[in-house]
């Protein structure tokens, strides 16, 4: 059996540190994203378009490049424990990372 040193440096065993406070993040940024979504279908359609109806329309590629971006900016930026999380570290190298600095 490796030690846990061996285990550290090979990736195994490694987890989020921050998991439950990285989820709430995530609940509040989906829900942001969906009212947002929500306010552009209102406007297109000339209506007032339900969050559940917008919820149903937010497409499952929107989810994803929502939980990407989420991940990268909260392990690399936000999280208390990113200064000791093998994930976070990962998530800050990451070449995501950028197009949170880019302008335009």
């Amino acid at each position: 059996m490796k030690n846990k040193k061996e285990m550290e440096a090979s990736g195994v065993g490694t987890s989020c540190v921050g998991v439950h406070e990285l989820i709430d993040w995530q609940i509040v940024q989906y829900r942001q994203a969906v009212d947002a979504h929500r306010t552009d279908l209102s406007k297109a359609e000339g209506r007032c378009v339900a969050w559940q109806e917008a919820e149903k329309d937010f497409s499952a590629s929107d989810r994803t490049k929502l939980g990407e971006k989420g991940r990268v900016e909260y392990c690399g930026l936000i999280c208390p424990h990113r200064e000791k999380c093998l994930v976070a570290l990962q998530f800050f190298r990451s070449k995501n990372m950028d197009s949170l600095y880019r302008v335009g």
